[in-house]
């Protein structure tokens, strides 16, 4: 019996998803069995054709677990590029559970720790492909010290204004 198509994912996502499966040395973890459930259940969309309401990649979207507070994250594909507390890299349960789920849909996520937990996404705030792929991008810090090269963080001990009321800062 074919499993039913509960996940839609992009060329792309997939495209990651199969050379991640393909890649896991350990085949027998919970991890990779969530993987291989999202793989045998997933519809292949182009990305001109995939719901604006279906987490992608890069995708920002709020989602919570059991009856815990809800959380707003963006599902990102490596954790090399992960920000704590604003991105879910796709290697997590977490970010591997929400990528191609629709707003309003639950997941159970039964293996991972002790007790089962379910998943349910709230709400797709972003989607690059709605955006014709432009992609979100998190500031690192002031942008006029980044369009001058400068550094954009200072530590000072203190500081005092000028004769002409500019603020002067006195590094130790």
């Amino acid at each position: 019996m074919r499993e039913p198509k509960q996940f839609i994912f992009t060329n792309k996502d997939y495209a990651t998803l199969t050379r991640m499966v393909s890649q896991c040395p350990r085949t027998n973890t919970p991890f990779v069995s969530l993987l291989r459930r999202k793989l045998a259940q997933a519809h292949v969309v182009p990305s001109s054709e995939i719901p604006v309401n279906v987490v992608t990649m890069n995708s920002r979207v709020t989602f919570q677990v059991d009856d815990h507070a809800p959380d707003t994250r963006v599902v990102i594909p490596d954790e090399a590029d992960s920000l704590v507390g604003l991105t879910l890299p796709i290697t997590t349960t977490t970010g591997m559970a929400l990528l191609g789920m629709s707003e309003k849909q639950s997941i159970d996520l039964t293996g991972f720790g002790r007790q089962s937990r379910t998943l349910t996404v709230i709400g797709v705030a972003y989607q690059p492909e709605a955006m014709g792929g432009v992609r979100l991008v998190v500031p690192q810090g002031p942008i006029s010290a980044r369009r001058q090269g400068r550094p954009f963080l200072h530590l000072v001990h203190s500081s005092d204004e000028d004769a002409e009321g500019n603020l002067v800062h006195l590094h130790r």
